[in-house]
């Protein structure tokens, strides 16, 4: 048995780094092939991919967004398996998960199973409540957790299995998400295809780490359930309203106060008593016991209220599942020459022989089969400073409305800050008091710790500045058919950034202007503007260094410079 890792992925190549790292770390003997799809992203992980050239065999594709699910399929078409394995790219694969499938296989065959998922201790406290919500018997997340009392299990995509025959046979996954993969299990089922949970075959699934994230998704859970009830009433439950009625019992709970009658309460106070205890010691954290109540209740509230917005207007007011919710359908893809890139990477002797023979023969014949896309000429990477108040912002928001990629170097630090792996380095360089109760980071605790200390600040730079450097190098992949790119950054010289860069571009303006600026923009004083002022570069360093000099005083004047600028460097 050969098999295929399929992984569909958008706009995460560090979540890819982490989880191909993991298969490195497999105990498996046996060969296998990973298949990478970059749904559309705009930060590719085309980058990542090649740390592991000759460790792992990877196909890599990159095609025009069409959700998860078609994704899934897209890879499957690709693969060269006889049965494929699909991990959410947020997925750390265990060494012994390939051994665990086989093993399971062997004993007693089926041509689709699914796993449940754990939590890392690795893992924020947000993500543990999370994990435990998802997955705990006290709430709807038993089966993810790895219950085997029932008598059908619905696999879940981010750890599921699936026969070459089985796919070929239902065409994969449909266009709805989420919502794809139970609709899959029920259309395997009347072909007459058994599912299964393999319980030891389990992965450590991050999921959302951000509250407003997670409600979103466990209400597009509550809206698709519906629809699929809609479409198989054969194997709708009961238990699919349980957090609905759990959203009208509370209510009604409320509304019996008025007549003194505090029971229904008194039962929801106790049921999140329960939750508080089996969390804090499951998770061995009392903070992550009371984080999982505010995880239940946004499972619970925001499942629920999905459930039953899609039941009153699927079933109600009968509407189309499409025009109901456009948001949880895909435009399905089913032109494979839309393909923008393909990349291999070999592990040497990986693949079987015959297989390789088939990915050379693949290669000779594509060009017959596919128009190939030429490949764009290297863009010119256009540096954009100035000083605090010079309206540098402003001057960057213009390119961008001229159809010109800029990327803002702070908004972008700033989220790659709270990308896990480097909130992890700081904290362990600064301390754990820099996490907040929402496990994010505290920022203004990590400028008080650097601000005025040399050597602390180079130590925060020495972790940010990479990881910053990395994912600009993904968004120039990602921006590359453009000729013109622009990184815009307050300390373009002071960071070394300008290395990067083939033009720079300073934006100045009159002291008192600049002054002037920053007082409307920000709550702050002339003495702390001034301070910062002279804390910077002067804007005769800039000009000495750079190419080109916007003089930002008057907007209409400063929209002519750029579009001489812009001119120029289009024509040379």
């Amino acid at each position: 048995m050969y098999f295929s890792i399929i992984i569909p992925v958008y706009n995460r190549p560090d979540e890819i780094n982490e989880l191909l790292e993991s298969l490195l770390n497999s105990t498996y003997k046996n060969d296998y092939e990973i298949v990478i799809v970059e749904d559309g992203s705009s930060i590719t992980c085309e980058e990542v991919l090649h740390k592991f050239a000759n460790r792992l065999s990877i196909s890599y594709y990159f095609k025009s967004n069409s959700g998860p699910g078609d994704s899934r399929n897209f890879g499957m078409k690709k693969a060269k398996g006889d049965y494929y394995i699909i991990f959410d790219s947020d997925c750390i694969i265990p060494p012994n998960y390939l051994s665990e499938v086989e093993k399971h296989l062997k004993s007693d065959y089926v041509d689709c199973f699914g796993g449940p998922d754990k939590a890392l201790k690795s893992f924020s406290n947000i993500q543990k409540a999370i994990n435990f919500s998802m997955t705990s018997f006290l709430t709807t997340g038993g089966i993810r957790g790895g219950s085997e009392k029932i008598d059908k299990f619905q696999p879940r995509s981010f750890n599921m299995g699936l026969s070459k025959k089985a796919f070929d046979a239902s065409k994969g996954f449909g266009n709805i998400h989420p919502g794809e993969d139970p609709d899959l299990s029920i259309r395997l089922w009347k072909l007459g295809y058994q599912t299964r949970l393999f319980s030891s075959a389990f992965v450590y699934h991050k999921r959302r780490i951000d509250w407003d994230k997670f409600t979103l998704q466990v209400s597009k859970f509550g809206k698709a359930r519906p629809i699929l009830n809609h479409w198989y009433p054969e194997y709708s439950k009961i238990t699919y309203w349980f957090p609905s009625l759990f959203v009208i019992g509370f209510t009604f709970s409320i509304f019996l106060l008025v007549f003194l009658f505090d029971w229904g309460l008194k039962f929801y106070f106790l049921y999140f008593v329960i939750i508080f205890i089996v969390s804090s010691i499951q998770n061995r954290n009392p903070l992550i016991g009371l984080l999982s109540l505010v995880a239940v209740w946004k499972q619970f509230f925001g499942y629920g209220i999905g459930f039953l917005q899609s039941f009153i207007k699927i079933n109600l007011l009968r509407k189309k599942p499409q025009d109901a919710f456009p948001e949880l359908f895909f435009k399905i893809n089913t032109n494979d020459s839309e393909i923008e890139r393909e990349v291999l990477f070999e592990k040497q002797n990986q693949i079987p022989i015959q297989q390789s023979v088939e990915k050379v023969i693949e290669k000779i014949v594509a060009p017959i089969n596919k128009i190939v896309e030429p490949t764009p000429s290297k863009s010119k990477i256009i540096g954009l400073t100035g000083g605090i108040g010079s309206g540098k912002t402003t001057v960057a928001k213009y390119l961008i409305s001229k159809g010109i990629p800029v990327y803002i170097s702070d908004l972008e630090a700033k989220k790659v800050m709270e990308f896990p792996q480097i909130i992890n380095q700081i904290t362990q360089t600064f301390g754990n008091e820099l996490i907040t109760s929402s496990q994010t980071l505290d920022r203004e605790k990590l400028a008080s710790i650097v601000f005025n200390a040399p050597e602390k600040l180079k130590q925060l730079n020495a972790i940010v500045h990479p990881a910053v450097k990395k994912h600009f190098d993904n968004w120039i992949l990602a921006n590359q058919i453009h000729p013109i790119l622009v990184k815009e950054a307050a300390i373009l010289f002071e960071s070394g950034s300008y290395k990067d860069c083939d033009k720079i571009i300073t934006v100045s303006a009159p002291l008192e202007l600049r002054i002037e600026r920053v007082l409307k923009r920000d709550a702050t004083t002339r003495e702390k503007v001034l301070q910062r002022i002279n804390n910077q570069l002067s804007d005769e360093e800039r000009i000495a260094r750079s190419n080109f000099v916007i003089k930002n005083e008057n907007f209409e004047d400063t929209k002519k410079q750029v579009d001489e600028i812009v001119n120029f460097l289009k024509n040379k």
